[in-house]
This record gives structure tokens, sequence and C-alpha cells, in this order.
């Protein structure tokens, strides 16, 4: 006797992808955007990689971590903003995050020169001394140097210069990331229930 297939609940399985889509494209996303961080680049159909800082602070500090204080960084400041079948919004609400992702120019306020002020202090209060009561001109010290210098010269600026921020782009439509929903989709219509 020959054995009957069992017949797949189409209209079910169907169901249960649409429901399940919205929250998965929110997760992918937010997975993806992060990525970004790591790679130090956006990747739309390559890896599009951000311009190296050449400056004392230059680095992902801020924007992966370890910014200190109460600083929410940008990595981990990503998060779904809008979840429904019709649409899904994955992004931020740091306030620098917009001239973060596209780059632009910045005025220097008078707050931005206390902040530099602070942070200048800050790092020349870390330097280490010998035992003569001398600056050490290890090589911690001189990077601590080189760092409270570059605050400084930022402090100087006069209110109302111009800052050109570069772009480093985290979030946006991607090539690769459409290709891994619909190859989720794909596996998840073939799968079997």
């Amino acid at each position: 006797m020959a054995k009957k297939n069992k017949i797949p609940d189409f209209s079910r399985k169907a169901q249960r992808l649409i429901k399940a889509r919205p929250r998965m494209v929110a997760i992918e996303s937010a997975k993806f955007f992060k990525d970004s961080f790591v790679n130090a680049g956006f990747t739309d159909e390559s890896l599009r990689p951000w311009m190296k800082h050449a400056g004392p602070l230059g680095g992902k500090k801020i924007l992966i971590g370890g910014g200190g204080g109460n600083t929410m960084n940008l990595m981990q400041s990503i998060r779904p903003l809008e979840e429904n079948e019709q649409r899904v919004r994955t992004g931020t609400d740091v306030p620098y995050s917009g001239i973060h992702n596209d780059g632009g120019v910045i005025t220097v306020t008078r707050k931005m020169k206390k902040f530099w002020w602070a942070k200048y202090y800050e790092f020349a209060g870390m330097t280490t001394k010998t035992k003569g009561g001398k600056v050490s001109n290890s090589a911690r010290n001189r990077a601590i140097n080189a760092k409270a210098e570059f605050c400084r010269n930022m402090a100087l600026m006069r209110i109302g210069a111009k800052i050109t921020i570069p772009k480093r782009q985290y979030l946006g439509e991607s090539k690769t990331l459409f290709r891994q929903f619909e190859d989720w989709w794909k596996s998840e219509v073939e799968r079997e229930e």
C-alpha cells in the first residue's frame, strides 16, 4: 500500500511568516547596522570603509562605547523605532547620530569650547611624574600630551568657526541586507513543518 504524503497547510504557514516578518526584519536590521561599527564601514553591495581619523583622539571610541560618563554611544543606541506589517524602521534617536551618518559642517559654540577645555584639563592631569617631580617622557605621557594639545587647540577655536565632520555611514539602504531578507524568506517558505 502506498504511503500518503501529508499536504502542508500553506495558509497557516503564510500567516505565520507574514506575522513573523516585521520582527525578523527589525532584529536583523539592527544587527546589520551595528556591524557597520565593527567593520568600520557601511555595507551596501560591498563594504565602504570609513575615512581614517588622523588626530590623537581618532578611533571608534565614542561611536561604539567607552566615551565615558553618561554618553550614549551610537552602536548601542541602534534599535527598531517602528515595527508593523506595513513598515519597519530601524535607527537611533541619539542627537549626534545624523552628523556622523551623513557628515556635514558644525559651528563652534561656547558650550563646545567649555567641553574641550574640560577634556584638556582631564588629559593634562593624567600625566605621570618621575621620582624627581618632573613630567615623565614615557610613551604614555607623550600620547596623553598629544590628546591634551588637540583638546586645547579645539578649545581655542573661535565661536562661529566651522568644523567639517566626515561621513561615517552606518545606517541606510543596503542591497546586501535586502538579499539577506530574501534568503530568509525563501528558506522559511521551503522549510518543512
